[in-house]
């Protein structure tokens, strides 16, 4: 590797590092990282399309059915005439299955149920099509930023 090449690859882990470490710092300070609970425990995403279809048949699509029973669930429409929102929260002492962190499984399933609804699929990043790669040093932060990015907000 020439000189140039080490000097560029030297200022992006330097970058990468710089920005873990902001995002801990601001994290640590607001205590979150831009996705606050709010105050009655709902959570909401905008979905493009109509709301009409969204529960067809009287079910939500797969990923957020399954959870459904245990959950308060709401469409509104989005402002600007941009689709709709889907707001659900947990019901108060309603058991949620799936992982034990019902925030996580709701979030996941709002996640997942738009995906669904949108493109007909949910798309994951792993496993990658093209198979296990090396572990590198920003590829392991990758791998850690998107296994985290999930049911925790953004990545």
């Amino acid at each position: 590797m020439d000189g140039k090449a080490a000097a560029a690859v030297g200022i992006g882990v330097a970058g990468v590092a710089a920005g873990l470490v902001a995002r801990s710092l601001v994290k640590e300070h607001r205590d979150s990282d831009g996705d606050a609970p709010h105050p009655e425990g709902w959570k909401a995403v905008t979905v493009l399309g109509d709301a009409d279809d969204f529960r067809s048949g009287g079910r939500y699509p797969e990923p957020l059915q399954r959870v459904a029973e245990a959950l308060e669930i709401r469409l509104e429409p989005a402002p600007g005439d941009k689709g709709f929102e889907v707001h659900a929260r947990v019901r108060d002492g309603a058991d949620v299955p799936g992982d034990d962190d019902p925030g996580k499984t709701l979030r996941a399933a709002l996640r997942d149920a738009k995906q669904v609804f949108e493109t007909g699929e949910v798309l994951r990043a792993t496993p990658r099509p093209h198979g296990e790669r090396p572990t590198t040093l920003l590829g392991g932060a990758v791998d850690a930023a998107e296994d985290d990015a999930k049911g925790e907000g953004v990545l």
